[in-house]
């Protein structure tokens, strides 16, 4: 299709209405010598030549037609109506002057005719805009997205111009940092560039190009026909048939935000390329709210994300929970309907998947090993550099199409450091196109707290170890002790009080006295119980032997107060375990007998959930406090050593009550990382 032709300037146009008037007198002077020798009648010729005007001035307008009209009544004048004349310096003198003066009268007419028309067009375009600009205004004011107000500015933008084509595009920072040149990428398309430049499209900005001159000279650029059809846009260009192009940067405050580009199968009007920097240095304002306005959202949702995570690391949660709900918060946040997935990175090389949202499918076992990872995607290469890796498209990677089988296309894979050392990252994948450049620097504040969980996650986990294996030493040292005494100081003992009592009944068979060896064998074997007694309260060997359950039935056997028990479980359970709430329920009932006065002791313990639940209750008179000692204080330190809880209730005069609740799969061993490797 051919473009539109131009209108020549004023001044040659008046310059052309001389020439035409001069043409048209020649040619109505010499129709008229022919109609007069012809005998055509007056009334016929007259109309005849007003026809001819009259055509002149609706193909051509007053410029033309005036002088055109004047020269053809002066033809029919001198040369059909009598008396006719003749071509002489005077007749030349009143044609010239006739002409000039029908030229001039013509062009001023033309001016206030076209002034005119061009304040009314003026008029009309200012209300169009300025009724884009309120749609566009209502939009920002409703609270719409980001991407509808784009939308919005770029069908408006076609509209106003009678675009074919038109997109709005951000200029964005490369996520490469090696990268230099700039690009855009694509946020409202309108008409035909919605099916070959859609949303989320980027383009590179090469020098010399449409776009790119736009941007480095801060104002509109037009191309047409084969200058367009060049550069990444021209081949879209090409495609669609477009010939005219108006490329116009958007400039929000004093930072070029991005580029508008419209285009048209025919030409521009003139001063287009005005018209859209005056609309689009409005429409940036709202570009600017919408995006301050998206900002916000987003950071008082981010916000309350952190809060949450913060809360729950307060709180002293699982490590387990702290990573699956970071990873939601992920996923929600930046994960566009893809996947997030948080993994560790092992001393033996291997990986290990902590936390999975979004893709799943049977590879994906959260706690195991994570073997799907190209040698050049993010896991392996935040490995090796310990920095953020992003990869746009997974189906080029060598080993990408498990990734691209799963339907993730691009991702961005985040570190975390504790403690100064690569502990493993959290990854964001997604199938719908490339991420956002500044998605890495978004993700910052949440691979902090990631890395501020395990910090605090490995000090817990190290203190309740370090506590835990000063408990289990405590231990070893009284079954050592107890078993020292038992087999060797109680053995030596016994064996001496039966010697002296063989030796006393040896004497009185002789008939010798022997009340004095006597004694001394009875005061042995009274040193002997009182031995084996202490031995059972530095650790029971029924204990040890045989579980908690019969321990706690011996213990009630021996209390000075009745001890009713009630063990709800089956089976032993770890023998730090049963060691820590032996001594509870041995502490509390030695309180109940010194201190509370307690006429009965209630004992429960039951397993449900890998977590056993000891309640120790009492009728005394209560008011005891772990704070001031009657070894509460110690036996809270050995239950939390062991991960659990251990909570007091005594008010006064109602009794004591303790309840612990302690965890019965966890190893509590000097071994022990709780689960966090260190790299």
């Amino acid at each position: 299709m051919q473009l539109r032709a131009r209108r020549l300037p004023f001044s040659l146009e008046v310059a052309l209405s001389v020439v035409v008037a001069m043409i048209a007198f020649a040619a109505a002077s010499g129709v008229c010598v022919a109609a007069r020798h012809s005998h055509v009648p007056d009334l016929v010729l007259g109309l005849a030549l007003l026809a001819v005007v009259l055509a002149v001035a609706q193909t051509a307008g007053i410029l033309y037609a005036l002088p055109v009209g004047v020269v053809a009544t002066e033809a029919y004048d001198w040369f059909f109506l009598p008396p006719l004349r003749s071509l002489d310096p005077a007749t030349f003198s009143v044609l010239g002057l006739l002409i000039a003066m029908a030229t001039m009268v013509g062009a001023v007419t033309t001016t206030i005719a076209r002034n005119a028309v061009a304040s009314e067009r003026a008029r009309g375009n200012l209300a169009d805009e300025q009724a884009a600009l309120r749609r566009v205004a209502t939009l920002v004011a409703g609270g719409a997205a980001p991407s509808e107000v784009f939308a919005a500015v770029s069908d408006e933008l076609g509209r106003l111009f009678g675009a074919d084509a038109s997109f709005v595009a951000r200029l964005d920072t490369h996520p490469d940092a090696d990268q230099t040149e700039p690009w855009v990428t694509v946020v409202g398309s309108y008409g035909l560039s919605t099916g070959d430049a859609p949303v989320g499209t980027r383009v590179d900005l090469p020098p010399g190009r449409m776009m790119r001159s736009a941007i480095d000279g801060g104002k509109p650029v037009r191309l047409v026909g084969d200058r367009l059809i060049v550069g990444p846009f021209g081949v879209i260009a090409a495609k669609l048939g477009l010939l005219s192009g108006i490329a116009t940067p958007i400039k929000v405050g004093t930072r070029t935000w991005g580029v508008t580009v419209m285009a048209s199968r025919d030409d521009f009007q003139p001063g287009a390329e005005s018209r859209i920097a005056d609309f689009m240095e409005l429409a940036a304002m709202a570009i600017a709210n919408t995006e301050a306005d998206e900002q916000l959202r987003r950071l008082a949702d981010m916000q309350d994300s952190l809060r949450r995570l913060a809360f729950l690391i307060a709180r002293g949660v699982e490590p387990e929970r702290v990573f699956s709900a970071v990873t939601k918060e992920v996923l929600r946040h930046f994960g566009d309907g893809g996947t997030a997935r948080l993994l560790r990175y092992e001393l033996d090389g291997t990986v290990t998947l902590l936390a999975n949202e979004g893709t799943s499918g049977p590879h994906v076992q959260v706690g195991g090993p994570w073997e799907n990872r190209p040698p050049e995607g993010v896991l392996e290469t935040v490995r090796r550099t310990g920095r953020p890796a992003r990869v746009d498209d997974y189906r080029s990677l060598p080993g990408g199409e498990v990734y691209a089988a799963e339907g993730m296309i691009s991702a961005v894979g985040m570190p975390i450091h504790v403690n100064g050392r690569l502990w493993g990252l959290i990854s964001v994948g997604t199938g719908h196109g490339h991420l956002p450049p500044d998605l890495e620097a978004r993700m910052t504040e949440f691979t902090d707290l990631v890395a501020t969980a395990v910090a605090d996650a490995q000090s817990r986990d190290e203190l309740t170890n370090s506590r835990a294996r000063i408990v289990a030493a405590s231990d070893e040292a009284r079954r050592r002790i107890e078993r020292d005494l038992h087999d060797g100081v109680q053995q030596s003992l016994v064996a001496l009080a039966l010697r002296l009592r063989s030796a006393a009944m040896d004497a009185a068979a002789r008939g010798e006295a022997h009340e004095e060896v006597a004694d001394v064998a009875t005061t042995l074997m009274s040193v002997i119980e009182e031995l084996r007694e202490l031995s059972r309260g530095i650790h029971p060997a029924v204990l040890s032997d045989s579980g908690l359950r019969p321990a706690l039935r011996a213990l009630g056997r021996r209390s000075h107060v009745p001890m009713k028990v009630d063990v709800r479980f089956e089976g032993r359970l770890p023998l730090p375990v049963e060691v820590g709430a032996y001594y509870v329920v041995s502490e509390m009932l030695t309180n109940a007998v010194k201190h509370a006065g307690a006429s009965l002791v209630e004992v429960e313990a039951d397993e449900k959930d890998d977590v056993l639940t000891l309640r120790v209750r009492d009728d005394g008179v209560g008011g005891a406090d772990p704070e001031r000692g009657t070894g509460l204080l110690g036996l809270k330190d050995r239950i939390e050593a062991l991960g659990g809880t251990f909570d007091v209730h005594s008010p006064v005069g109602e009794g004591t009550t303790v309840t612990c609740r302690i965890p019965t799969r966890r190893a509590i061993t000097a071994e022990t990382s709780g689960g966090f490797r260190r790299n």
